[in-house]
C-alpha cells in the first residue's frame, strides 16, 4: 500500500471515520503512515480502519469528542503507545446543528459556545497535548537533513526540522461569508487565524502548522443529501460555481493534506491552501450572470438543500 514519503512516521485525523477525514486517513495510510482516526461514530471508524489494514497499512480507531480535554489527552497518549511517536495531527472534526444556523440575534449562546468549542477550541487542544508528544518524538527514523546550507555564511546549529506537522481544516466559508451562519463562518475563520499563531508559534520546534480550506465537497453524507433533494440540472448548478466545473471529493482534500505533510512541503507553514477548483478567486457579477442564465433554462431544478414539497392531504 506505500508509497513510502511517510514512511515511519505517525498520524492522529479526528473526523477520520468518513468523509474528508476518511479519505485523509487512507491518503496518509497509502504513503506510509500510521493513522489513529479519531470520531465520534464507532462502526464507520472500525470500517476505515479495516479499509487500511486490508490494503496493507497499519490504523487503529478510538471514540471520542475532540472538543472535550479528556479526548485531546487520550488521542494523543493513544498514539504515541500504539506507534511509538508522534508526527502528524490533522484536524478536521465537525458535527453541525441546526440550532447552530442563524445571525447573531438568532443563535442561542449554548449553540455559540458549543460551535466554537468544536470549530475552534478543539484544535486549541489538539495542538496543546499534540506538540509536546512531536517534539519528543523528534525527526522520523532514518531522517538526514543534510548539510546546513543556505545564502552566505551558516553559523552554529541548524533549527529543527520534520519534526511534526499540523493541517487544520478550515473552509472556503472561512474566506467568503454567507448569510446566517454565524458560527461557522466565523469558527472557520478563526481556523485560519489559529494557523497562522500555531505557525509563528512551533515552526521554531521544526513543527509547520498549515490549513486547507475546502470548497463544495461531496462526501459520503452530502452525496446522500444530493439523492434525496437533488437533481442533476441542480448539481450541475453547483458546478457551474467552479472554473474546473466540477465539485470536489474527499480525495481531492486528501491529496493536498498528504503534500503538506510530505518532506516536499517542509519550507511551507502559516498558509491558508484554498482547495476549491477556483471557486474563491473569481470576480462574482460573472458568474452571477452565468448562473442567472442557467436556471432561467432549468427553472425547474433541484439542490441539495432545496425541500421537496409534502404532497397536500
Amino acid at each position: 500500500m506505500s508509497s513510502g514519503n511517510l514512511t515511519g512516521k505517525a498520524a492522529i485525523v479526528t473526523g477520520g471515520a468518513q468523509g474528508i477525514g476518511g479519505a485523509t486517513a487512507l491518503r496518509l495510510a497509502a504513503a506510509g503512515a500510521r493513522v489513529l482516526i479519531v470520531d465520534v461514530d464507532a462502526q464507520a471508524a472500525a470500517a476505515n480502519a479495516q479499509t487500511i489494514a486490508q490494503a496493507g497499512g497499519m490504523a487503529a480507531c478510538m471514540i471520542g469528542d475532540v472538543s472535550q480535554v479528556e479526548t485531546a489527552k487520550a488521542m494523543v497518549a493513544r498514539a504515541v503507545g500504539e506507534f511509538g511517536r508522534l508526527d502528524i495531527l490533522v484536524q478536521n472534526a465537525y458535527g453541525g446543528g441546526r440550532d447552530r444556523a442563524g445571525s447573531a440575534v438568532d443563535v442561542d449562546p449554548r449553540a455559540w459556545r458549543e460551535g466554537m468549542d468544536l470549530l475552534v477550541g478543539a484544535l486549541v487542544l489538539g495542538a496543546k497535548h499534540a506538540v509536546p508528544a512531536m517534539i519528543e518524538s523528534g525527526p522520523p527514523p532514518g531522517y538526514d537533513p543534510g548539510p546546513w546550507q543556505g545564502d552566505g555564511l551558516r553559523h552554529g546549529d541548524p533549527p529543527p526540522r520534520e519534526v511534526g506537522r499540523i493541517v487544520n481544516i478550515s473552509s472556503v466559508h472561512g474566506i467568503l461569508q454567507a448569510p446566517r451562519s454565524l458560527v461557522y463562518e466565523t469558527g472557520k475563520a478563526a481556523v485560519i487565524g489559529l494557523t497562522r499563531q500555531m505557525a509563528v508559534d512551533f515552526g521554531p520546534q521544526g513543527i509547520t502548522v498549515t490549513a486547507i480550506a475546502p470548497g463544495h465537497i461531496v462526501t459520503e453524507r452530502m452525496e446522500e443529501m444530493w439523492r434525496q433533494n437533488g437533481d442533476e440540472a441542480g448539481f450541475h448548478l453547483f458546478e457551474l460555481h467552479y472554473p474546473v466545473r466540477r465539485t470536489g471529493v474527499p480525495g481531492d482534500i486528501a491529496g493536498a493534506v498528504a503534500f503538506l505533510c510530505s518532506p516536499e512541503a517542509a519550507f511551507i507553514t502559516g498558509v491558508v491552501l484554498p482547495v476549491d477548483g477556483g471557486l474563491s478567486v473569481q470576480l462574482q457579477e460573472n458568474v452571477i450572470m452565468d448562473l442567472k442564465d442557467y436556471i432561467l433554462e432549468h427553472p425547474q431544478l433541484k439542490t441539495h438543500v432545496d425541500r421537496r414539497p409534502t404532497a397536500r392531504r
